[in-house]
């Protein structure tokens, strides 16, 4: 973690009283032009994590601040929900003269459904009253290890990670590489496979990533480092999904094998965190992207796209330092878009609510 972001978080933890007043219900952003589908700015529902959210997280979790919030559906009727940098309080901590205790990714369980006042966390992975670290970095190569997706193939939860080998600035970070975890156990204990991609060649474009699983195919949607490139695409059949060669690339209109520097942008920069999912109310997929304006909400036919030109749902800093938009897997087949979103003032995650109209 960089000395400006751990200071960062040490000072919003500092005034949590003054991160309290974003809450419940307040409208953000406007939407660029005519809604094409965007039926209403993005609103908050409730924060999710931290001192005053609707979730103990302190107390049940040792979650005092974090961000991210990334979600699949595990196929076993849970959420699963991975974050990113995580801090706590504990006799740890306070044993080695610091006031905060890191790790870098941890994971929380949900089985709620009625997202309309939030949605509440309902175990975690780790001993009781504290979330353990599911990934370690190696602190002689990288500083923090980073979940960018998640996925369920069979009995198996897959995890997509970035390897960070700095920070610069708040939207500008370097990577060694992204790399895939495997859970066998329901997200209980993971270890790294041998699936990486290199920050460099054709791999660039893949150091963070969003998964679409349609059948038994699963896509990944691919970003460079940072906040700054295009979007890319790949796709693998599921059961292969360790295996980097059985993987294709979106070029030209067409499918390439083994070649992700073929693959050509399928959404323009400067594109960062994102996620994307199969809208059966709009029979359309949606995406959502953290680019440059705030957050955009783009919709296509097919995975591959072509992709709309997006509607901005939430705008740049309305919540002020907002990122990250996850799509919430259950609330995809009616006229409320779920999503948690990070505010890096105050370092929580809030749940978001996108209303959606047919054209």
């Amino acid at each position: 973690m960089s000395r400006s972001r751990l200071s960062r978080i040490r000072t919003a933890m500092t005034i949590v009283v003054t991160a309290a007043a974003l809450t419940t219900g307040l409208a953000v952003g406007s939407p660029a032009g005519a809604a094409d589908y965007a039926a209403g700015n993005a609103s908050m529902v409730a924060r999710l994590t931290g001192p005053g959210a609707i979730n103990d997280t302190v107390g049940r979790y040792q979650i005092i601040g974090t961000d991210l919030g990334i979600m699949w559906d595990n196929g076993r009727g849970e959420i699963l929900t991975a974050f990113g940098d995580t801090q706590s309080f504990n006799g740890w901590s306070l044993l080695h003269g610091s006031l905060f205790h890191w790790r870098s990714n941890v994971l929380l369980r949900s089985t709620d459904r009625n997202l309309a006042d939030g949605m509440t966390f309902t175990g975690h992975t780790g001993p009781p009253g504290y979330a353990s670290r599911l990934l370690k970095p190696n602190l002689r190569r990288e500083i923090t290890l980073i979940p960018t997706a998640g996925v369920a193939v069979g009995n198996r939860q897959y995890l997509n990670y970035m390897s960070v080998k700095r920070w610069v600035a708040d939207s500008h970070w370097v990577t060694n590489f992204s790399g895939l975890a495997v859970s066998t156990d329901n997200g209980r204990s993971w270890h790294r496979t041998d699936t990486y991609r290199p920050n460099s060649g054709g791999n660039v474009k893949f150091q963070m990533s969003a998964y679409l699983k349609v059948g038994d195919t699963v896509y990944q949607y691919g970003t460079p480092d940072s906040r700054w490139g295009a979007v890319y695409l790949a796709r693998v059949p599921a059961s292969q999904i360790e295996n980097l060669g059985a993987y294709e690339y979106f070029s030209r209109g067409r499918w390439v094998p083994r070649n992700p520097g073929a693959s050509t942008p399928i959404m323009p920069p400067k594109s960062g965190e994102m996620s994307v999912a199969w809208n059966s109310y709009l029979g359309k997929y949606v995406a959502l992207v953290q680019t440059d304006p705030g957050v955009m909400l783009r919709t296509a036919d097919s995975p591959q796209g072509p992709w709309s030109a997006g509607e901005l749902v939430v705008s740049r800093n309305d919540p002020y330092s907002g990122y990250a938009p996850f799509i919430h897997p259950w609330s995809t087949s009616g006229s409320t878009l779920y999503f948690t979103y990070s505010v890096s003032y105050g370092y929580q995650v809030y749940l978001m609510r996108l209303p959606l109209r047919r054209n």
